[in-house]
């Protein structure tokens, strides 16, 4: 049996004991999950989601760019449904092989069939190798056949995915009636592009948790800089948001951070005319590069080989930029920060 009674860090599964929230409550702002700060209509759409969610046990779908938080979400919620006190399992699938992610899931001591309690979250549902798709369909069936049959599920599915249902083709067709199967259970995420108004919450919770985490005082974001977070598209979203932050508190003493802190893409993305200074065009360029490549690396813990293909690159050309940047005196920090990991614990 897989136990959750503690926190365990293995390869690409982690299991946790759920914490002290109210049946059926909405998900608590004062919790500071980073996915529930802002004031737009849409987070409040997201607790809504997630108060309804919780009553019920069936599967459930997280559908969104990266970098949104998603593995939050789904721990809230589980936190808030009757399976609180039950462990909670996060798979990254995007770091594990088709053997490893069958055996984790669907091997005879996988996850699947030995947990009966609790909640099993898959970040890339519709990115999972075509077998685990089709074992997954028909477990999610089965699943609901149970409880239309009046038998009570303890065990809660929750996903997520990038995918664009309607993009539908013949190569799709799997991943689209993936997410047909989970329509009435889902909800999408609107990427902070597309709600500005909540990025000045989210900077200020940022900064302070990184002043924190660093042992640094506060630092107060000027309405220069301010403006220029708001109007940056964040490809990356929450995470590139955060990684822009870090770099600037780590780099700086209080109080303050202004637009010369920020990178040249964020400070420049406003750009209407060329300043008559002029602009370093191949710093910039730069800059945008290694931050792709860094974001790439992050969500493939480091896996050249994966991060390559995301960024439609040969894994050879990949090691080059990354040896450059390093050459530069500007090593990628994911590498940087992956060199530095301490061995994880194994199955």
């Amino acid at each position: 049996m897989i136990s959750g009674t503690d926190v365990k860090t293995t390869a690409g599964w982690q299991t946790q004991r759920g914490s002290q929230v109210a049946e059926g409550a909405r998900p608590d702002s004062s919790r500071q999950f980073d996915c529930f700060i802002g004031v737009s209509p849409h987070i409040a759409e997201l607790k809504d989601f997630i108060s309804v969610q919780a009553t019920v046990s069936h599967p459930t779908l997280i559908v969104g760019e990266r970098g949104l938080r998603q593995e939050q979400i789904a721990r809230a919620l589980h936190q808030s449904s009757a399976l609180r006190q039950e462990p909670f399992f996060a798979v990254n699938a995007r770091a594990l092989n088709e053997d490893t992610l069958h055996q984790l899931l669907f091997g005879p001591r996988g996850m699947l069939e030995n947990t009966s309690r609790g909640a099993i979250y898959v970040n890339d549902l519709t990115g999972l190798p075509t077998l685990l798709q089709q074992r997954f369909a028909a477990y999610i069936e089965e699943q609901r056949w149970r409880t239309r049959s009046g038998r009570t599920i303890t065990q809660r599915l929750i996903f997520a995915t990038e995918y664009d249902s309607s993009a539908r083709s013949t190569e799709n067709r799997l991943a689209y009636g993936l997410i047909e199967q989970l329509r009435s259970s889902s909800f999408q995420l609107k990427p902070l592009r597309e709600r500005s108004e909540d990025i000045p919450y989210l900077a200020i919770h940022l900064a302070a948790r990184i002043a924190r985490r660093l042992g640094k005082s506060a630092h107060k974001i000027t309405s220069e800089a301010m403006d220029m977070l708001m109007f940056y598209e964040w490809k990356q979203n929450i995470d590139e948001l955060e990684a822009v932050l870090e770099n600037a508190i780590a780099n700086t003493p209080p109080p303050r951070i202004d637009e010369t802190l920020l990178p040249d893409r964020v400070r420049h993305a406003a750009l209407r005319a060329i300043p008559p200074d002029g602009v370093d065009l191949p710093r910039i360029v730069d800059d945008y590069e290694r931050s792709i490549i860094e974001a790439a690396l992050r969500q493939t813990s480091g896996n050249q080989t994966k991060a390559a293909r995301l960024l439609g690159l040969r894994v050879q050309t990949l090691n080059t930029k990354l040896k450059r940047f390093a050459e530069l005196n500007k090593p990628v920090a994911a590498t940087v920060e992956l060199a530095m990991l301490p061995t994880r614990a194994t199955l």
